[in-house]
């Protein structure tokens, strides 16, 4: 329980560190983006304004809309004075017939191309030149009317560039603050006086990549700070479990080893105890028999020694020599034999052809015997049966050591290789929880495999897959020894 809730705070807090940075980072992208500015902007301000000092939109503009507008004042006045509701129809009729014309006459390309080249600047800049609205003044009346708005936006149909008004020239596409150059309000004086206002935006194509180049750096840094975050938590996490492991590990070894050591100790305690005692003394019958106590109690004593120190020492005196495998296990099998109740308890099928390996012929026997005594250990049939035979493949031997035991689940499937792993429902059979680490760490040192294949109540089969000596290897190996 501890440790999930300790990877969900782990797994909680790496998410929230990872949003807070993403977070982070987006503003910081938002905030360049929005103090991005064109290089060139001032100095395309100022060479469109002199292109206009004396003029309105481009040159030639403003006699288009003095033209315009010198004709259409009365009726706009007469209409608004005389009929409001039909004034906005009027003004869309005056406002279509100046932005028509406009566009069919801008000379804004040309203009534009001038300061492009006059400058020097990048010939993939854009632009885009809108009428953002019309102003007319009839009688000096405090306030303006509108005859064209770009931000109501529906005066003239399909012709808008979003709040920014009608478009006269140019092919920018997405006009912002960001990227306008200027906004001019123009005032003139006919009949009646009014005001124009225009904008212009001048902006390179591909602008947002530019700006995520620019922090390109950034975006870096904050991927390598994840990246780093993730290992130490990872790290952290790992070093906790492994720590958390170990302790538990000690814990499970120093409890067992207490009982195991402690149990054949306090056995031969009270059996030479015994052996003080008058009446046994003098009965040869109880002392034979407290002496066998005592001898089996300080075998297994030795034994348990013997394996704590067996492991620590094997990897220092490997020593793998050519071995027929049908003669080791014939070996162990005849001598392993002697303390069963009956030799059918034991069964070796022998392999019908020579079966040439190279194994260290105490490790490996040291390594069946852990096998076949967890198969007789770990059993509560009524026969004990242990099979072992050898089976044959293309380039390796597989001995297979079978039992009619208990089986176990899939989850002390995975652990039963651990160190001083013992199943919690095996704690009343004697054993430190070494016997298959030991097997284990002899099967890497051989270079080998195992597997296993096991079911609950129905037994378990161990599979190690021995490579074969090539007619290669045998060869190499005589012309060393001549």
């Amino acid at each position: 329980m501890k440790v999930r809730v300790y990877k969900w705070v782990v797994l909680i807090s790496f998410l929230i560190l990872i949003l807070v940075q993403l977070e982070l980072t987006y503003n910081t992208y938002v905030l360049r983006d929005r103090e991005y500015r064109l290089k060139e902007k001032q100095l395309i301000k100022d060479a469109y304004g002199k292109s206009i000092a004396d003029d309105k939109v481009y040159q030639g503009g403003g006699k288009i809309l003095d033209s315009i507008l010198s004709e259409k004042m009365p009726l706009l006045k007469r209409t608004y004075l005389e009929n409001p509701k039909k004034f906005k129809g009027t003004a869309q009729l005056v406002s279509s017939a100046i932005f028509t014309e406009l566009k069919k006459r801008s000379t804004m390309d040309s203009v534009f191309q001038s300061i492009i080249k006059r400058n020097q600047l990048d010939p993939s800049l854009k632009y885009l030149l809108t009428f953002e609205s019309i102003e007319v003044n009839f009688n000096n009346r405090t306030d303006n009317i509108y005859v064209y708005k770009g931000s109501s936006g529906k005066q003239v149909q399909n012709t808008n560039a979003g709040n920014y008004g009608f478009i006269i020239d140019g092919t920018l596409a997405s006009p912002s603050e960001l990227n306008m150059v200027t906004s001019l309000a123009v005032n003139g004086t006919l009949l009646y006086d009014y005001r124009v206002t225009f904008d212009l935006f001048v902006d390179s194509p591909n602008r947002p990549l530019k700006v995520f180049y620019n922090m390109l750096p950034t975006f870096l840094l904050v991927g390598l700070c994840i990246i780093i975050m993730f290992a130490i938590n990872y790290y952290t996490f790992k070093n906790w479990m492994r720590q958390k492991k170990e302790a538990e590990v000690k814990s499970d070894f120093l409890n067992s080893i207490k009982h195991e050591l402690n149990t054949p100790i306090a056995t031969i305690l009270i059996a030479s105890k015994s052996l003080d005692e008058e009446d046994v003394i003098t009965d040869k019958n109880r002392v034979r028999n407290l002496a066998q106590i005592v001898e089996r109690q300080a075998r297994r004593l030795h034994a348990h020694i013997n394996q704590m120190l067996e492991i620590s020492e094997i990897r220092k005196h490997i020593s793998l020599q050519e071995t027929d495998l049908n003669y080791a296990i014939l070996t162990f099998v005849s001598d392993y034999r002697i303390k069963l109740q009956s030799s059918d308890d034991l069964i070796f099928d022998l392999h019908e052809s020579e079966n040439l390996v190279m194994l260290d012929n105490f490790a490996f026997t040291a390594m069946v015997q852990n096998i076949v005594d967890n198969a007789f250990k770990h059993n509560v049939s009524v026969n004990k049966k242990v099979k072992i035979s050898i089976s044959e493949g293309p380039n390796s031997f597989f001995l297979h050591i079978n039992d009619n035991g208990n089986g176990m689940n899939k989850k002390l499937e995975k652990k039963i290789f651990d160190k001083f792993f013992r199943a919690q429902t095996d704690t009343s059979v004697p054993g430190l929880g070494l016997g298959l680490y030991y097997v284990k760490q002899c099967i890497d040192l051989h270079g080998w495999s195992i597997k296993l294949e096991t079911e609950v109540g129905k037994g378990t089969e161990f599979i190690i897959r021995i490579p074969r000596i090539s007619f290669q290897n045998r060869l190499e190996k005589g012309t060393k020894n001549d």
